[in-house]
């Protein structure tokens, strides 16, 4: 059982992760914080650094060394699933769940922190991006649209709802092509 947390930034793939982690009693990962442990620096400085090729690179192996796990929850970088093969390993592997939020709610949670993230170089191209990876989050498994008032316990609560049936029995493996039910 794995489940791959995806959406924008801001959309909250950590924090729900943890939580929903902490439910079901399985390991938490986050791509971001993987990277940034293994290349000893920010994701910012990777980026400045060695630029976003070398990061999506990165990002690719780290994903793909989650193929060894029986159970997790993954939080993924924001542009993690808008590549085809990232995508399709990740259909391979468990469930996509992707956090669905309105770019303004985004934009408010992003706030001052906006300059710590590499691709939120000014509002405009953000939403531009924003816009341009909608396509790619819609083809996950789950959406869950993530409301401004809702607490992180009620999204997870959500999304525990969602699951298909089955889905958390034990020693069950995802039919081939993907954990569509």
């Amino acid at each position: 059982m794995k489940i791959f947390v995806v959406g924008f930034m801001g959309a909250g793939k950590t924090t729900v992760g943890r939580e929903l982690a902490a439910r079901l009693a399985a390991p938490f990962f986050d791509l971001d914080e993987l990277i940034e442990s293994g290349e000893q620096t920010s994701i910012k400085e990777l980026f400045a650094q060695q630029g976003e090729p070398y990061f999506r690179k990165r990002e690719r192996e780290v994903l793909r060394s989650t193929r060894h796990l029986e159970r997790a929850v993954i939080a993924t970088g924001g542009g993690t699933f808008t590549f085809d093969e990232n995508i399709q390993f990740i259909q391979s592997e468990g469930l996509s769940v992707y956090l669905s939020a309105p770019y303004s709610l985004l934009r408010g949670r992003i706030g001052d922190k906006a300059g710590e993230r590499p691709l939120f170089r000014d509002d405009a191209a953000a939403h531009e991006l924003y816009n341009s990876r909608i396509r790619y989050y819609r083809m996950s498994d789950i959406t869950i649209e993530v409301r401004e008032e809702e607490t992180t316990n009620e999204i997870v609560e959500r999304l525990l709802l969602e699951l298909p049936k089955g889905f958390l029995d034990p020693g069950r493996r995802p039919p081939a092509g993907g954990a569509r039910s």
